[in-house]
């Protein structure tokens, strides 16, 4: 996708890969990069360092989401790509005992991971649909391709997040609408304590 004058989201954008992302994507000529995160001080230091926006938000909150898209859309007409980064990482089980990680961690991973994803597309769809075209980069991980040995949820969510957007892909490609998942390695970042 060709980045000039897009209006871009990015969630999980004040850290990390999404931060790599949002820089990027204004260095690309984004006309706008909309950078949201739980943390509203790390979003809002992104935004003034490309000239973009920040919002607070909670990606497991589907209100929320829906409230930024209508948001964007209020201030810039539409979403040309919605970027689904925000992760989490959670080593609070027993690594080598599959089922030994607490319910909250499940699904704490499964509302990041994979929910986050739908919520996303729910709300930008309709908009992307009715103007025939629109992009989702939905981060996933290595791990949705290949489990990680020591951490189930993680991979299992992970491997759900692909195969969401697989099925996103197949529904809508016919409608215009892009999808592609971004499946990196482990990435020296906060998340893993190396940045």
């Amino acid at each position: 996708m060709q980045l000039a004058g897009k209006i871009v989201v990015v969630t999980g954008g004040g850290n990390g890969i999404g931060r790599a992302l949002c820089e990027r994507f204004h260095a690309e000529g984004a006309a706008k990069v909309v950078v949201a995160d739980l943390e509203q001080e790390a979003a809002h230091a992104v935004a003034v360092a490309i000239s973009g926006d920040a919002f607070a938000l909670n990606v497991r909150d589907e209100e929320a989401i829906v409230g930024l898209v209508a948001e964007v859309q209020g201030r810039y007409g539409h979403i040309d790509l919605f970027c689904s980064n925000a992760g989490i990482i959670a080593l609070d089980g027993e690594p080598w005992w599959a089922t030994s990680a607490p319910n909250e961690t499940w699904q704490a991973m499964w509302e990041i991971h994979v929910m986050s994803h739908v919520y996303a597309a729910r709300a930008c769809l309709p908009g992307m649909l009715a103007r025939g075209e629109g992009y989702f980069l939905n981060t996933a991980s290595a791990a949705g391709l290949l489990n990680q040995i020591g951490d189930a949820a993680y991979s299992t969510t992970k491997h759900a997040a692909v195969g969401f957007s697989e099925a996103l892909a197949i529904t809508h490609g016919d409608d215009g609408i892009g999808v592609s998942v971004l499946c990196p390695q482990a990435v020296a970042t906060r998340m893993i304590n190396q940045a």
